[in-house]
Protein backbone atom coordinates (compact mmCIF):
# COMPACT_ATOMS: atom_id res chain seq x y z
CA UNK A 1 0.00 0.00 0.00
CA UNK A 2 1.31 3.10 -1.15
CA UNK A 3 1.93 6.22 1.97
CA UNK A 4 1.30 9.29 1.78
CA UNK A 5 2.85 12.06 4.08
CA UNK A 6 1.14 15.19 5.63
CA UNK A 7 1.85 18.05 7.33
CA UNK A 8 1.26 17.76 10.81
CA UNK A 9 1.41 21.17 12.10
CA UNK A 10 1.23 21.33 16.30
CA UNK A 11 -0.36 24.40 17.69
CA UNK A 12 2.19 24.31 20.85
CA UNK A 13 5.72 22.80 20.71
CA UNK A 14 7.83 21.86 23.58
CA UNK A 15 10.88 20.88 25.15
CA UNK A 16 13.10 21.12 21.53
CA UNK A 17 16.77 21.05 22.08
CA UNK A 18 18.57 21.17 19.17
CA UNK A 19 21.88 19.88 20.49
CA UNK A 20 19.61 16.95 19.64
CA UNK A 21 19.54 17.26 15.60
CA UNK A 22 23.12 18.09 15.62
CA UNK A 23 25.30 14.67 14.56
CA UNK A 24 27.69 13.87 17.22
CA UNK A 25 29.97 13.53 14.22
CA UNK A 26 29.40 16.63 12.47
CA UNK A 27 32.16 19.07 11.82
CA UNK A 28 30.59 21.88 13.70
CA UNK A 29 30.22 20.27 16.69
CA UNK A 30 34.13 19.78 17.04
CA UNK A 31 34.81 22.62 16.39
CA UNK A 32 32.83 23.88 19.55
CA UNK A 33 34.45 21.50 21.23
CA UNK A 34 38.28 22.10 20.24
CA UNK A 35 38.12 25.28 19.75
CA UNK A 36 38.02 27.89 22.35
CA UNK A 37 36.38 31.48 21.48
CA UNK A 38 35.89 32.72 24.83
CA UNK A 39 38.83 35.32 24.27
CA UNK A 40 36.12 37.21 21.28
CA UNK A 41 34.71 39.63 24.00
CA UNK A 42 37.73 40.56 25.66
CA UNK A 43 39.34 41.12 22.18
CA UNK A 44 36.59 43.12 21.01
CA UNK A 45 35.71 45.29 24.18
CA UNK A 46 37.05 48.56 22.65
CA UNK A 47 35.34 48.28 20.06
CA UNK A 48 32.18 49.17 22.20
CA UNK A 49 31.32 51.87 24.70
CA UNK A 50 30.96 50.25 28.23
CA UNK A 51 28.28 52.53 29.93
CA UNK A 52 25.69 53.89 27.01
CA UNK A 53 23.92 52.89 23.98
CA UNK A 54 21.81 50.07 23.06
CA UNK A 55 23.07 46.22 23.60
CA UNK A 56 25.16 45.51 20.41
CA UNK A 57 25.14 42.04 19.01
CA UNK A 58 27.21 39.81 20.63
CA UNK A 59 30.54 39.73 19.23
CA UNK A 60 31.16 36.61 19.57
CA UNK A 61 27.84 35.41 17.48
CA UNK A 62 29.51 37.66 14.69
CA UNK A 63 32.60 35.42 14.49
CA UNK A 64 30.88 32.31 14.57
CA UNK A 65 28.75 33.58 11.70
CA UNK A 66 31.79 33.76 9.60
CA UNK A 67 33.17 30.50 10.54
CA UNK A 68 30.23 28.94 9.34
CA UNK A 69 29.96 31.60 5.99
CA UNK A 70 33.73 30.59 4.89
CA UNK A 71 34.14 26.99 6.33
CA UNK A 72 31.20 26.16 4.04
CA UNK A 73 32.18 28.93 1.10
CA UNK A 74 29.13 30.98 1.54
CA UNK A 75 29.82 33.65 -0.80
CA UNK A 76 26.87 36.82 0.59
CA UNK A 77 26.02 37.52 4.14
CA UNK A 78 22.82 38.00 2.84
CA UNK A 79 22.98 34.19 1.49
CA UNK A 80 24.62 32.81 5.15
CA UNK A 81 21.65 34.63 7.29
CA UNK A 82 19.02 32.96 4.91
CA UNK A 83 20.90 29.68 5.50
CA UNK A 84 21.02 30.61 9.60
CA UNK A 85 17.41 31.05 9.39
CA UNK A 86 16.99 27.10 7.80
CA UNK A 87 19.78 25.59 9.41
CA UNK A 88 19.32 23.72 12.87
CA UNK A 89 22.82 23.12 12.87
CA UNK A 90 24.14 26.55 11.57
CA UNK A 91 21.47 27.78 14.63
CA UNK A 92 23.20 25.19 17.21
CA UNK A 93 26.56 26.00 16.56
CA UNK A 94 25.63 30.00 16.64
CA UNK A 95 23.88 29.87 20.00
CA UNK A 96 20.45 30.75 18.37
CA UNK A 97 17.05 29.24 19.52
CA UNK A 98 14.77 28.25 17.50
CA UNK A 99 12.65 31.64 18.43
CA UNK A 100 15.48 33.84 18.28
CA UNK A 101 15.91 36.13 15.34
CA UNK A 102 19.19 36.35 12.36
CA UNK A 103 20.88 39.28 12.69
CA UNK A 104 20.29 41.27 9.47
CA UNK A 105 23.10 41.10 6.80
CA UNK A 106 23.73 44.95 6.77
CA UNK A 107 24.59 44.35 10.57
CA UNK A 108 27.61 42.05 9.59
CA UNK A 109 28.75 44.36 7.33
CA UNK A 110 28.95 46.99 10.19
CA UNK A 111 30.67 45.16 12.33
CA UNK A 112 33.03 44.14 9.56
CA UNK A 113 34.03 47.47 9.02
CA UNK A 114 34.16 48.65 12.59
CA UNK A 115 36.58 45.86 13.85
CA UNK A 116 38.81 46.31 10.64
CA UNK A 117 41.61 43.99 9.47
CA UNK A 118 43.83 44.46 12.03
CA UNK A 119 41.41 42.81 14.83
CA UNK A 120 40.80 40.46 12.74
CA UNK A 121 44.29 39.22 12.10
CA UNK A 122 44.14 39.11 16.15
CA UNK A 123 41.48 36.84 15.80
CA UNK A 124 43.25 34.91 13.10
CA UNK A 125 46.67 34.92 15.49
CA UNK A 126 44.34 33.45 18.44
CA UNK A 127 43.74 30.58 16.11
CA UNK A 128 47.79 30.05 15.55
CA UNK A 129 47.83 30.16 19.01
CA UNK A 130 45.79 27.33 20.21
CA UNK A 131 47.40 25.57 16.85
CA UNK A 132 50.82 25.88 18.38
CA UNK A 133 49.33 24.93 22.18
CA UNK A 134 48.46 21.84 20.30
CA UNK A 135 51.77 21.26 19.04
CA UNK A 136 50.75 21.98 15.45
CA UNK A 137 53.32 24.54 15.08
CA UNK A 138 57.30 23.01 14.94
CA UNK A 139 59.05 26.29 13.97
CA UNK A 140 61.99 24.45 11.74
CA UNK A 141 60.67 24.82 8.42
CA UNK A 142 58.09 27.42 6.82
CA UNK A 143 57.01 27.23 3.25
CA UNK A 144 56.09 30.38 1.33
CA UNK A 145 54.27 30.65 -1.95
CA UNK A 146 51.83 32.98 -3.60
CA UNK A 147 48.35 32.72 -5.24
CA UNK A 148 46.72 34.86 -7.99
CA UNK A 149 42.88 36.20 -6.39
CA UNK A 150 40.38 37.63 -8.76
CA UNK A 151 39.05 41.21 -7.78
CA UNK A 152 35.62 41.75 -7.30
CA UNK A 153 36.05 44.57 -10.23
CA UNK A 154 35.69 44.06 -14.06
CA UNK A 155 38.27 45.63 -16.91
CA UNK A 156 35.43 48.33 -17.85
CA UNK A 157 35.96 49.80 -14.70
CA UNK A 158 39.55 51.03 -16.21
CA UNK A 159 39.96 54.53 -16.62
CA UNK A 160 43.13 56.74 -18.04
CA UNK A 161 44.52 58.48 -15.03
CA UNK A 162 45.91 61.12 -17.55
CA UNK A 163 42.67 62.90 -18.11
CA UNK A 164 43.09 63.91 -22.15
CA UNK A 165 43.17 59.70 -22.21
CA UNK A 166 40.56 59.45 -20.40
CA UNK A 167 38.26 61.92 -22.55
CA UNK A 168 39.59 60.13 -26.04
CA UNK A 169 38.49 56.57 -24.64
CA UNK A 170 34.86 58.06 -23.63
CA UNK A 171 34.76 59.04 -27.04
CA UNK A 172 35.52 56.23 -28.65
CA UNK A 173 33.00 53.94 -26.49
CA UNK A 174 30.44 56.65 -27.36
CA UNK A 175 30.91 55.98 -31.04
CA UNK A 176 31.25 52.64 -30.82
CA UNK A 177 27.77 52.45 -28.88
CA UNK A 178 26.28 54.59 -31.81
CA UNK A 179 27.23 52.34 -33.89
CA UNK A 180 28.51 48.86 -32.73
CA UNK A 181 28.85 47.84 -36.90
CA UNK A 182 31.91 50.39 -36.30
CA UNK A 183 35.61 49.21 -36.02
CA UNK A 184 36.59 48.75 -31.88
CA UNK A 185 39.42 51.11 -31.07
CA UNK A 186 41.21 48.83 -28.43
CA UNK A 187 42.40 50.51 -25.35
CA UNK A 188 46.04 49.70 -24.34
CA UNK A 189 45.45 48.82 -20.43
CA UNK A 190 48.27 48.78 -17.91
CA UNK A 191 48.85 49.29 -14.48
CA UNK A 192 50.79 52.81 -14.39
CA UNK A 193 48.10 54.41 -17.42
CA UNK A 194 44.80 53.35 -15.41
CA UNK A 195 43.21 52.77 -12.21
CA UNK A 196 40.06 50.94 -11.62
CA UNK A 197 37.03 53.25 -9.67
CA UNK A 198 35.60 50.49 -8.06
CA UNK A 199 38.51 48.72 -6.60
CA UNK A 200 41.50 51.13 -6.96
CA UNK A 201 43.37 48.67 -5.03
CA UNK A 202 43.53 46.21 -7.36
CA UNK A 203 45.88 45.54 -10.18
CA UNK A 204 46.54 43.77 -13.90
CA UNK A 205 48.75 40.87 -13.23
CA UNK A 206 49.24 38.49 -15.93
CA UNK A 207 50.30 34.85 -15.55
CA UNK A 208 49.84 31.61 -17.68
CA UNK A 209 46.53 29.96 -17.90
CA UNK A 210 44.40 32.64 -16.39
CA UNK A 211 42.16 35.60 -18.12
CA UNK A 212 42.98 39.14 -17.89
CA UNK A 213 41.60 40.17 -15.18
CA UNK A 214 42.03 42.87 -12.12
CA UNK A 215 43.42 40.70 -9.45
CA UNK A 216 45.04 40.53 -5.96
CA UNK A 217 47.97 37.83 -4.80
CA UNK A 218 47.76 36.06 -1.92
CA UNK A 219 51.33 35.64 0.09
CA UNK A 220 50.78 32.82 2.18
CA UNK A 221 53.44 31.07 4.54
CA UNK A 222 52.72 27.96 6.05
CA UNK A 223 54.60 25.69 9.17
CA UNK A 224 55.68 22.54 7.50
CA UNK A 225 55.18 20.33 10.31
CA UNK A 226 50.71 20.48 9.65
CA UNK A 227 50.40 23.47 6.75
CA UNK A 228 49.50 25.49 9.29
CA UNK A 229 48.68 28.75 7.97
CA UNK A 230 50.93 31.61 9.76
CA UNK A 231 51.13 34.68 7.23
CA UNK A 232 48.21 35.16 4.42
CA UNK A 233 49.06 38.57 3.67
CA UNK A 234 47.47 40.27 0.55
CA UNK A 235 48.88 42.33 -2.03
CA UNK A 236 48.46 44.01 -5.15
CA UNK A 237 48.63 42.11 -8.36
CA UNK A 238 51.15 43.28 -9.75
CA UNK A 239 53.65 42.58 -6.87
CA UNK A 240 56.08 40.11 -7.63
CA UNK A 241 56.42 37.16 -5.12
CA UNK A 242 60.04 38.70 -3.45
CA UNK A 243 58.75 42.37 -3.09
CA UNK A 244 57.21 41.00 0.58
CA UNK A 245 59.02 37.93 1.09
CA UNK A 246 61.61 39.00 3.25
CA UNK A 247 59.84 41.50 5.42
CA UNK A 248 56.81 38.61 5.93
CA UNK A 249 59.42 36.77 7.24
CA UNK A 250 60.54 38.98 10.17
CA UNK A 251 57.19 39.70 10.58
CA UNK A 252 56.10 36.07 11.34
CA UNK A 253 59.55 35.45 13.24
CA UNK A 254 58.79 38.67 15.93
CA UNK A 255 54.81 37.84 16.18
CA UNK A 256 55.35 34.55 17.18
CA UNK A 257 58.75 34.22 18.32
CA UNK A 258 59.87 31.60 15.89
CA UNK A 259 63.45 30.73 14.63
CA UNK A 260 63.22 28.97 11.51
CA UNK A 261 66.25 27.66 10.00
CA UNK A 262 65.28 26.31 6.89
CA UNK A 263 62.71 28.06 4.03
CA UNK A 264 61.38 26.96 0.98
CA UNK A 265 59.93 28.30 -1.32
CA UNK A 266 59.29 27.99 -5.56
CA UNK A 267 61.74 29.18 -8.24
CA UNK A 268 60.15 32.56 -8.38
CA UNK A 269 62.09 33.06 -5.13
CA UNK A 270 65.07 32.27 -5.90
CA UNK A 271 66.89 35.64 -6.41
CA UNK A 272 70.20 36.95 -5.60
CA UNK A 273 68.80 39.18 -2.72
CA UNK A 274 66.46 36.67 -1.12
CA UNK A 275 69.23 34.00 -1.13
CA UNK A 276 71.59 36.80 0.79
CA UNK A 277 69.28 38.12 2.97
CA UNK A 278 67.99 34.38 4.24
CA UNK A 279 71.77 33.47 4.41
CA UNK A 280 72.11 36.97 7.04
CA UNK A 281 69.45 35.02 9.06
CA UNK A 282 71.07 31.63 8.96
CA UNK A 283 68.36 30.30 7.62
CA UNK A 284 69.00 27.65 4.91
CA UNK A 285 67.34 28.04 1.79
CA UNK A 286 65.45 25.19 0.10
CA UNK A 287 64.81 27.31 -2.98
CA UNK A 288 65.67 26.87 -6.49
CA UNK A 289 67.41 29.24 -8.46
CA UNK A 290 65.23 31.70 -10.55
CA UNK A 291 68.31 32.96 -12.89
CA UNK A 292 70.16 30.10 -15.52
CA UNK A 293 72.48 30.57 -17.73
CA UNK A 294 72.79 34.28 -17.44
CA UNK A 295 75.16 34.82 -14.21
CA UNK A 296 73.87 32.07 -12.03
CA UNK A 297 76.85 30.16 -12.90
CA UNK A 298 80.12 30.27 -14.88
CA UNK A 299 80.46 27.77 -18.16
CA UNK A 300 82.30 25.11 -17.52
CA UNK A 301 85.92 25.48 -17.37
CA UNK A 302 86.04 29.04 -16.53
CA UNK A 303 87.60 29.81 -13.33
CA UNK A 304 87.16 33.20 -10.84
CA UNK A 305 89.76 34.95 -9.06
CA UNK A 306 88.67 37.29 -6.46
CA UNK A 307 92.04 38.58 -4.93
CA UNK A 308 92.86 40.18 -8.72
CA UNK A 309 89.10 40.15 -10.05
CA UNK A 310 89.41 38.34 -13.14
CA UNK A 311 88.53 35.06 -14.57
CA UNK A 312 90.88 32.69 -16.68
CA UNK A 313 89.50 30.75 -19.31
CA UNK A 314 90.13 27.19 -20.27
CA UNK A 315 92.81 28.01 -22.61
CA UNK A 316 94.50 29.73 -19.78
CA UNK A 317 93.73 33.28 -21.15
CA UNK A 318 92.86 36.55 -18.45
CA UNK A 319 89.27 38.19 -19.00
CA UNK A 320 88.80 41.25 -17.31
CA UNK A 321 85.52 43.08 -15.87
CA UNK A 322 84.24 44.92 -18.89
CA UNK A 323 81.80 47.72 -18.73
CA UNK A 324 79.31 48.23 -15.76
CA UNK A 325 77.07 45.95 -13.63
CA UNK A 326 73.71 45.79 -15.28
CA UNK A 327 70.35 45.88 -13.11
CA UNK A 328 71.05 42.60 -11.73
CA UNK A 329 74.16 43.24 -10.21
CA UNK A 330 75.92 41.17 -13.20
CA UNK A 331 79.95 42.02 -14.50
CA UNK A 332 80.88 41.02 -17.91
CA UNK A 333 84.60 39.80 -18.57
CA UNK A 334 86.11 39.57 -21.41
CA UNK A 335 89.90 38.85 -22.87
CA UNK A 336 91.22 42.22 -23.68
CA UNK A 337 92.47 42.53 -27.90
CA UNK A 338 91.79 40.20 -30.28
CA UNK A 339 93.12 36.94 -28.65
CA UNK A 340 89.67 35.38 -27.75
CA UNK A 341 88.45 35.54 -31.89
CA UNK A 342 92.06 33.80 -33.07
CA UNK A 343 91.71 31.27 -30.47
CA UNK A 344 91.78 27.52 -31.63
CA UNK A 345 89.71 26.30 -28.96
CA UNK A 346 86.78 28.66 -30.06
CA UNK A 347 84.70 25.47 -31.56
CA UNK A 348 84.83 24.20 -28.18
CA UNK A 349 84.10 27.50 -25.83
CA UNK A 350 80.98 27.95 -23.78
CA UNK A 351 81.38 31.53 -23.37
CA UNK A 352 78.61 33.64 -24.95
CA UNK A 353 78.93 36.28 -27.94
CA UNK A 354 77.95 39.94 -27.92
CA UNK A 355 76.98 40.52 -31.16
CA UNK A 356 78.63 37.90 -33.54
CA UNK A 357 81.00 35.54 -33.94
CA UNK A 358 83.68 38.60 -34.96
CA UNK A 359 83.70 39.92 -31.50
CA UNK A 360 85.48 38.52 -28.12
CA UNK A 361 83.35 36.69 -26.22
CA UNK A 362 81.87 37.34 -22.59
CA UNK A 363 81.29 35.38 -19.21
CA UNK A 364 78.73 36.81 -16.44
CA UNK A 365 79.21 36.73 -13.04
CA UNK A 366 76.76 38.22 -10.37
CA UNK A 367 77.89 39.68 -7.12
CA UNK A 368 75.55 36.70 -5.42
CA UNK A 369 77.66 34.07 -7.38
CA UNK A 370 78.72 32.70 -3.82
CA UNK A 371 74.96 31.52 -3.42
CA UNK A 372 74.13 30.83 -6.26
CA UNK A 373 77.01 28.36 -6.55
CA UNK A 374 75.56 27.04 -2.94
CA UNK A 375 71.97 26.53 -4.09
CA UNK A 376 72.98 24.91 -6.77
CA UNK A 377 75.16 22.02 -5.43
CA UNK A 378 71.71 21.64 -3.04
CA UNK A 379 69.45 21.16 -6.18
CA UNK A 380 70.60 17.84 -6.71
CA UNK A 381 70.41 16.56 -3.39
CA UNK A 382 67.81 14.39 -2.23
CA UNK A 383 66.82 16.29 0.86
CA UNK A 384 66.32 19.55 -1.42
CA UNK A 385 64.40 17.22 -3.74
CA UNK A 386 62.26 15.74 -0.94
CA UNK A 387 61.43 19.59 0.22
CA UNK A 388 60.82 21.05 -3.29
CA UNK A 389 57.90 18.11 -3.39
CA UNK A 390 56.63 18.84 -0.04
CA UNK A 391 55.64 22.36 -1.20
CA UNK A 392 54.44 21.11 -3.99
CA UNK A 393 51.66 18.91 -2.05
CA UNK A 394 51.79 20.63 0.88
CA UNK A 395 50.59 24.68 -0.21
CA UNK A 396 49.80 23.98 -3.13
CA UNK A 397 47.23 21.73 -2.13
CA UNK A 398 45.64 24.32 1.20
CA UNK A 399 45.44 26.91 -2.35
CA UNK A 400 43.25 24.34 -3.88
CA UNK A 401 41.21 23.89 -1.00
CA UNK A 402 40.81 27.53 0.00
CA UNK A 403 39.58 28.45 -4.00
CA UNK A 404 37.17 25.35 -4.13
CA UNK A 405 35.78 25.43 -0.82
CA UNK A 406 36.37 28.07 0.63
CA UNK A 407 35.70 30.50 -2.44
CA UNK A 408 39.22 32.30 -2.08
CA UNK A 409 38.93 32.58 -6.01
CA UNK A 410 37.72 35.93 -6.12
CA UNK A 411 37.46 38.77 -3.95
CA UNK A 412 33.70 38.89 -2.33
CA UNK A 413 34.30 42.61 -1.55
CA UNK A 414 36.24 45.39 -2.85
CA UNK A 415 39.71 47.41 -1.97
CA UNK A 416 42.38 45.32 -0.21
CA UNK A 417 41.26 45.57 3.77
CA UNK A 418 38.32 43.99 3.14
CA UNK A 419 40.00 40.98 0.78
CA UNK A 420 42.70 41.22 4.04
CA UNK A 421 39.62 39.91 6.24
CA UNK A 422 38.71 37.44 3.71
CA UNK A 423 42.23 36.05 3.43
CA UNK A 424 42.56 35.68 7.20
CA UNK A 425 38.67 34.66 7.96
CA UNK A 426 40.04 31.61 5.24
CA UNK A 427 43.13 31.00 6.76
CA UNK A 428 41.62 30.60 10.28
CA UNK A 429 39.48 28.26 8.59
CA UNK A 430 42.03 26.23 7.06
CA UNK A 431 43.78 26.01 10.56
CA UNK A 432 40.31 25.63 12.58
CA UNK A 433 39.76 21.83 10.45
CA UNK A 434 43.41 20.95 10.75
CA UNK A 435 43.21 21.39 14.74
CA UNK A 436 39.98 19.85 14.29
CA UNK A 437 41.41 16.72 12.28
CA UNK A 438 44.62 16.28 14.30
CA UNK A 439 43.21 16.93 17.67
CA UNK A 440 40.24 15.04 17.27
CA UNK A 441 42.60 11.65 16.14
CA UNK A 442 44.64 12.04 18.95
CA UNK A 443 41.69 12.14 20.80
CA UNK A 444 40.56 9.19 19.40
CA UNK A 445 43.62 7.05 19.91
CA UNK A 446 44.41 8.26 23.20
CA UNK A 447 40.51 6.40 24.29
CA UNK A 448 41.73 3.91 22.49
CA UNK A 449 44.95 2.63 24.26
CA UNK A 450 43.29 3.57 27.74
CA UNK A 451 40.07 1.75 27.18
CA UNK A 452 40.11 -0.13 24.51
CA UNK A 453 43.65 -1.97 24.46
CA UNK A 454 43.12 -2.93 28.46
CA UNK A 455 39.62 -4.99 27.16
CA UNK A 456 41.63 -6.53 24.52
CA UNK A 457 44.24 -7.61 26.82
CA UNK A 458 42.09 -9.47 28.97
CA UNK A 459 39.88 -11.25 26.53
CA UNK A 460 43.04 -12.61 24.97
CA UNK A 461 44.12 -14.09 28.60
CA UNK A 462 41.04 -16.18 28.50
CA UNK A 463 41.09 -16.79 24.59
CA UNK A 464 44.94 -18.08 24.95
CA UNK A 465 44.28 -21.81 25.68
CA UNK A 466 41.93 -21.95 22.61
CA UNK A 467 43.98 -20.32 19.85
CA UNK A 468 47.49 -20.11 18.88
CA UNK A 469 48.21 -16.55 19.19
CA UNK A 470 47.32 -13.78 21.56
CA UNK A 471 45.09 -10.41 20.40
CA UNK A 472 47.97 -7.69 21.53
Amino acid sequence: MQGKQKLKESLFIYNINLDNYVPQSHILRKINKIVDLSFIRELTKNKYCTDNGRPSIDPELFFRLMIVKYLYGIESERRLCEDIQLHMGYRWFCQLSLEDSVPHHSSLTKIRTRLGDSLIEEFFDQIVSQCRDHGLVKGTRIITDGTIIEANASLNSLEANDPLVRLIEENNENEHRSNPDGKIINRKLSNKTHTSRTDPDSSLAYKTGTPRVLKYKGHYSIDSEYSIILDPFISTGADHETTHYIDRLDYIQKKFHLNYTEAVADRGYGTGNVLTALHKRNISALIPLFHRETGASLPDGFSYDSTTNSMKCPNGEELIPSGKKDSSRRQRYKVKGDVCIQCKLSHLCTARYIHSKKTPRFVQRSDFQTYYDLIRRKMNTPYFKAASRERFYKIEGLFSQAKRIHKLKRAQFRGRSNMQIQSYFTAAVLNIKKLVEIVGKTTFLFRFNSVIRPLMRVASLYMYPFRSFSLI
